[in-house]
């Protein structure tokens, strides 16, 4: 068949399946418009842009991918001043993120050029036959699942940045981990700015002026002795014990 009679054809027939999406620019030259099914409430979409050389479709048809055109301005608004009204958290601002996220993805310059490098190699697949509306299809495809693949990866964004604050918060209600060490440590400058070695020592010296302990005298069975010549002996025993029971409990 005559290729110019071919190119007739395939034109007819793509705006049967697309009449209202389809843009004739030339009679070898159009565009389809092709709205996204994302689960979004805002509308995204796509436009495969086509141009017929002389030898199609024996040869690969020029094809490449520009934004689409939506009809959601009204939409937008009313989107962004909620979003601004909402502010009374950051938990709830994460919430509202994490339910509205979809409505803020957008395929971009990068996207719509990926998109384009695809849809060439997949037109080389179809050298020989009429493949617009197969192409449409593909392309259909690829931007929805594109969206979605920028969704996944910022819905991933979000829920790390929430893990983070949760562990900061997190971080109120953990103590510090107590090791043998770090209370040893601790024991030991506790004691040091109580004074407690320094007062000792010098009740100890108070206590017994060089006479024997209380735990050397009763090991010596001399305490009836002791207490008979100096009479407070068992006073100055009772001191010592309580003064050695103030220390143990320190170093629970």
């Amino acid at each position: 068949m005559d290729p110019l009679e071919e190119q007739k054809q395939e034109i007819e027939i793509i705006q049967s399946i697309y009449p209202d999406e389809l843009v004739l620019i030339s009679d070898k030259e159009y565009t389809i418009n092709l709205q996204l099914e994302v689960g979004s409430q805002r509308h995204h979409a796509v436009k495969l842009h086509i141009r017929y050389p002389a030898e199609y479709p024996e040869v690969v048809p020029e094809v490449w991918v520009v934004q689409g055109d939506v009809d959601d301005d009204q939409d937008d608004e009313q989107y962004e001043e909620e979003v601004e009204n909402d502010q009374e958290t950051a938990e709830l601002r994460d919430s509202q993120r994490a339910i509205d996220l979809i409505e803020k993805i957008e395929l971009d310059k990068d996207d719509l050029r990926e998109l384009s490098d695809k849809l060439s190699e997949e037109a080389k697949l179809n050298i020989g036959m009429p493949s617009v509306f197969s192409l449409a299809s593909v392309l259909k495809d690829d931007a929805e699942r594109l969206f979605g693949d920028k969704l996944e990866a910022e819905t991933k964004k979000l829920e790390e940045v929430r893990a983070a604050r949760e562990r900061e918060e997190q971080k109120k209600f953990n103590g510090t981990k107590v090791t043998k060490e770090s209370f040893e440590e601790w024991r030991v400058k506790f004691r040091k700015e109580m004074g407690y070695d320094e007062r000792l020592k010098k009740r100890y010296e108070k206590i017994h002026l060089g006479k024997l302990t209380g735990k050397e005298i009763f090991e010596r069975g001399l305490a009836g002795e002791e207490g008979a010549d100096e009479g407070g002996g068992e006073g100055e025993v009772d001191e010592v014990e309580e003064v050695t029971d103030q220390v143990a409990k320190t170093s629970i």
